[in-house]
């Protein structure tokens, strides 16, 4: 297994530009690749579905680092409302808004159990929680030493109440809601549920005179399907109010 440059870089905030440590987030995601494949374990799942739980996991690691507030947010409400950091799992131990292995063992129970052709897996099933163990050393490695990823640094500084930042406050929703390690499985479900409509509009128009419609169709997802991670559901705009608050 091997996430190529391409499959990396689309997942960044400032995609299609290169940022200096983006090289080494990438080196972290092949790193977890190889550590993975060397294991044996759940090795047999589908390939594309690996490299979306070693790049969802390369994108919590961005975020906890530079401390970019989405991870915060989640376990922030969800401390709130069902009194833990996170689902499924002991966390006495847990270290708030730090690298956490719960967090990897979550994020790798989350990616698999959102995939519709994966049979759902127990959270507490020990192939996961052994393979947790392993990309988190991977990732622990290094952590008081890496840099804070330029992309995620930034979004803390988006004041989405200034007329004169409508453009960065744009980019960033469509980044959170599309591309964002967190909300992937969430984007995955709202682009199937209107895919019938999307598929029509390019039969209708063809696929370069479809584009601007598919675009107002994103948009308009954006705007009123809810975005999700785990049990935490709610509009796109109070996401981004919640993780640029600074609280």
């Amino acid at each position: 297994m091997k996430i190529e440059v391409k499959e990396y870089m689309q997942l960044q905030p400032s995609y299609p530009k290169v940022k200096d440590t983006d090289k080494y987030y990438l080196l972290v995601a092949l790193h977890m690749c190889k550590a993975w494949d060397e294991s044996g374990i759940l090795t047999t799942l589908n390939e594309g579905l690996r490299k979306r739980v070693v790049l969802a996991i390369t994108g919590y690691y961005q975020d906890i680092v530079a401390d970019a507030g989405l991870w915060r947010t989640f376990t922030k409400l969800h401390n709130e409302q069902y009194g833990s950091p996170l689902p499924h799992y002991d966390c006495s131990e847990y270290i708030d808004y730090e690298l956490n292995v719960q967090d990897v063992r979550y994020l790798i129970w989350y990616i698999l159990s959102e995939d519709d052709g994966c049979d759902t897996p127990d959270a507490m099933d020990e192939q996961i929680k052994t393979l947790a163990t392993l990309l988190y050393n991977v990732l622990d490695l290094d952590y008081a030493k890496a840099p804070a990823a330029e992309d995620y640094s930034y979004l803390w500084d988006i004041d989405v109440d200034s007329p004169d930042e409508r453009q960065e406050t744009y980019d960033l929703a469509h980044w959170l809601y599309w591309r964002s390690y967190m909300m992937m499985p969430s984007a995955r479900k709202a682009s199937d549920s209107v895919m019938d409509e999307a598929q029509a509009l390019i039969a209708q128009h063809g696929e370069r005179g479809a584009v601007p419609m598919l675009h107002d169709l994103n948009d308009r997802l954006m705007a009123t399907r809810e975005a999700y991670m785990g049990p935490i559901s709610m509009p796109l705009a109070q996401w981004m109010r919640h993780i640029t608050s600074k609280d």
